[in-house]
């Protein structure tokens, strides 16, 4: 008698729970970040590079593990070099914070191009060249 009262308390209790309404779930509203991710540059001398827009120049960050601190920069449209000058960080093994700011108006040339590079101590060639494109 207590068998047939558990089976038939059993089966009343699983219809009971098969004929219950569930409420569809709502997704959660994923979050939005507005922000754009900037693009990051690097190669093997050059790390976390970016540019920013900041009241009409275009700024360029990151960092540089260099010969006694000293790297290379031009801004270059085609053959043409608009710009060309250098910067003193922290010389490696450590990597030495840099900020570059460039006017808008050499940004703004067609295909021009950012470079940061070293010159060899060898052969005076340019190495290590980040290249980034600007417009």
């Amino acid at each position: 008698m207590k068998w047939r009262l558990l089976l038939s308390f059993i089966v009343a209790s699983g219809l009971a729970a098969c004929t219950q309404e569930s409420k569809p779930q709502e997704e959660p509203t994923p979050i939005v970040d507005e922000v754009p991710e900037k693009q990051v540059y690097e190669n093997e001398v050059f790390n976390e590079v970016t540019l920013e827009e900041v009241e009409g120049k275009t700024v360029v960050t990151g960092k540089a593990r260099v010969f006694e601190g000293v790297f290379q920069y031009a801004v270059v449209s085609g053959n043409e070099v608009l710009l060309e000058n250098y910067y003193q960080t922290d010389g490696a093994p450590a990597w030495g914070e840099f900020t570059i700011t460039l006017d808008k108006a050499l940004t703004e040339k067609a295909g021009s191009q950012l470079e940061l590079f070293v010159y060899s101590a060898k052969d005076g060639a340019k190495i290590n060249i980040l290249t980034i494109p600007l417009n």
